[in-house]
């Protein structure tokens, strides 16, 4: 008879590779690394069926494949390895909010500096929901979150002014994350008649998603933050810095929670 004995240290090793898979599972959700994912859990099961039923050339083609399967996986995930890797840098009990105060003042900047040439605008901030499945209709960057950036993707004459900017918050305070992203638009019956393509396809994202959305209006100059399908009403500069750090910092402050307690 077996003796199971389950000590302190089985238990520990479940709650570390759970919190491992957990952050995984954030990290590649709305991305593509979920559709592989998938393609690789089909690999797997029909390698135990070609054991099971005795598929011999089957069985040795997906053995061969097995043998250099960390390899394999690497190259599939790498961007998200990557992504992981940088956030584990981070100190998740730092508390500091430096990038949200540097990422929400780059984006009022950026915002205003286009009402003040009259350009309009589309920002996203991608927040726990994945966007990257949108990034496909548009050009994927890594750029920083810097005015001139915004102003140059967004000019009139620029090839990629058309469609929406993504970013997402890093330790440097924000990224730029991909440019003339399409989104879906907001139903015709969502929004008064005045607005235009840009505001709906703000409010129809932000009714899909978790995302927030900054729309710059070319005819008008107003500022709208889009949250939960909702449009609120135009915002200055200084409301607009309020509104983006009450937001974003309680998103930091959720995040770093989750982290501490994942490293208890």
């Amino acid at each position: 008879m077996v003796d199971w004995q389950f000590s302190i240290t089985d238990a520990v090793d479940i709650m570390v590779v759970a919190v491992v898979v957990y952050f995984f599972l954030r990290l590649i959700q709305g991305t593509r690394a979920v559709q592989m994912l998938i393609g690789v859990a089909m690999v797997v099961v029909t390698y135990q069926l070609a054991q099971v039923f005795g598929l011999f050339t089957v069985e040795w083609m997906f053995g061969h494949f097995f043998s250099a399967f960390m390899v394999i996986l690497v190259v599939l995930f790498q961007q998200e390895i990557r992504r992981a890797l940088m956030r584990v840098a981070i100190n998740p009990l730092a508390g500091n909010a430096g990038p949200v105060e540097g990422m929400v003042e780059s984006m009022v900047e950026s915002a205003f500096a286009l009402v003040d040439r009259g350009w309009g605008g589309l920002i996203v901030i991608e927040r726990d929901t994945g966007l990257k499945h949108l990034f496909e209709s548009g050009v994927v960057m890594d750029a920083p979150l810097r005015p001139d950036v915004i102003q140059a993707l967004f000019c009139p004459n620029a090839p990629m002014h058309d469609g929406a900017v993504m970013v997402d918050r890093d330790e440097r305070g924000g990224r730029v994350l991909a440019a003339r992203v399409l989104l879906p638009l907001a139903q015709s019956n969502t929004l008064a008649g005045r607005y235009g393509t840009r505001h709906r396809a703000a409010v129809g994202l932000s009714e899909e998603t978790d995302a927030l959305v900054i729309v710059i209006s070319e005819e008008t100059g107003d500022v709208h933050l889009v949250e939960g399908g909702q449009m609120g009403d135009a915002l200055d500069s200084s409301s607009l810095h309020a509104a983006l750090e009450e937001r974003l910092f309680a998103m930091h402050v959720s995040h770093h929670k989750i982290s501490a307690a994942g490293t208890r």
